[in-house]
C-alpha cells in the first residue's frame, strides 16, 4: 500500500536522467499503516537505487550484496534470486516445517497422483504463497536511463514506455503519465511536473500517503527536491485544478442558456 514512481527525461544537454518519487505511507498487516518520515527508497551505488511497495521489513533482505555487483544487469538478478531464495525460506519454515516436509519431498509427490488431502491443502498454499512485494529498480547502463520492475515472477523491462509505477496507487499514477502523453525526451521540468503530478493523482488510492519525496537521479548521483521546492510544484498542481473549473470562457457556454 503505497505508490513509487520513476519516469525518464532529459536535462538541458540532452543526457537521460530518471525523475522518481514516492510517499511515506507503511503499511504491515501487523502494525497497521501510518506516515512517518521513513525512505521508501534506498540507493545501491551512485547511479542505482531501489523502490519498494510491500513488505518493509524485508526491505533490506531484497537488496542485500547488491552492493557489491556495480552493474544493474547484475544488480536485477541479483534481487530475483534474493526474493527466490526468501520466498523458499518462508514458506519451508511457515507451510513445510509444520508437516515435516521438505521441497524434494514435494516434488516426489508432484509425480503422481495425490490423494492425501492434506497434502493437496500444503501444496496449494505453497502455490499460493506470494510475497505482495515488488522492487522498483532504476540505474543506467552506460547513458541510457533504465527502469526495471522486479517480482518473485519475472523482471519488466519498462525503458520503452518511458516510465514505471508500483503500489496500491499506480494504476492512477501510470494513467496520469500516459494522460501527459510523457515521453523520455521530454525536459528536465516537464519531468519533474509530469512525476509529481501523477504522485498527487495516485493519494486517492487506499494507502497511497500526502507526504512526497521527489528526487532526480542523474550519472552523476541523486538530488532530491527540498521543501520549498515541493512547494512550487504543489502550487502549479493546484493552479492547474483551478483553471478549467475557473476558466473565463465557459461563460460563453453557459450564459445564454441562463435567463
Amino acid at each position: 500500500m503505497t505508490i513509487c514512481i520513476a519516469a525518464i527525461g532529459k536535462d538541458k544537454d540532452g543526457k537521460e536522467l530518471i525523475v522518481f518519487a514516492t510517499d511515506h505511507m507503511i503499511s504491515h498487516p501487523q502494525i497497521g499503516q501510518f506516515e512517518r518520515a521513513i525512505a521508501k527508497y534506498k540507493k545501491l551505488d551512485l547511479t542505482t537505487m531501489a523502490m519498494l511497495s510491500g513488505d518493509p521489513l524485508i526491505f533490506d533482505d531484497l537488496i542485500k550484496k547488491c552492493k557489491e555487483t556495480c552493474n544493474f544487469d547484475l544488480t536485477k538478478e541479483t534481487i530475483r534470486q534474493n526474493m527466490n531464495n526468501l520466498r523458499n525460506d518462508i514458506v519451508q519454515k511457515q507451510i513445510l516445517d509444520i508437516f515435516k516436509m521438505n521441497y524434494d519431498y514435494l516434488k516426489e509427490v508432484l509425480r503422481g497422483p495425490i490423494q492425501n488431502p492434506y497434502v493437496n491443502n500444503v501444496i496449494e498454499a505453497v502455490s499460493k504463497f506470494n510475497l505482495m512485494t515488488v522492487i522498483l529498480l532504476i540505474g543506467f547502463k552506460e547513458e541510457a536511463a533504465q527502469i526495471m520492475e522486479i517480482n518473485e515472477n519475472r523482471a519488466v523491462d519498462l525503458r520503452d514506455i518511458n516510465f514505471g509505477a508500483i503500489g496500491s496507487g499506480a494504476v492512477q499514477a501510470i494513467n496520469t503519465l500516459l494522460f501527459q502523453r510523457h515521453s523520455k525526451d521530454d525536459s528536465l521540468p516537464t519531468t519533474v511536473y509530469n512525476v509529481y503530478k501523477a504522485k498527487r493523482n495516485a493519494e486517492v488510492s487506499t494507502g497511497v500517503g500526502k507526504e512526497t519525496d521527489v528526487m532526480i537521479l542523474t550519472r552523476s548521483g541523486v538530488e532530491e527536491l527540498n521543501s520549498d521546492k515541493i512547494g512550487v510544484l504543489a502550487k502549479i498542481y493546484d493552479d492547474e485544478l483551478k483553471f478549467g473549473k475557473t476558466h473565463k470562457n465557459l461563460y460563453e457556454i453557459v450564459e445564454p442558456t441562463i435567463k
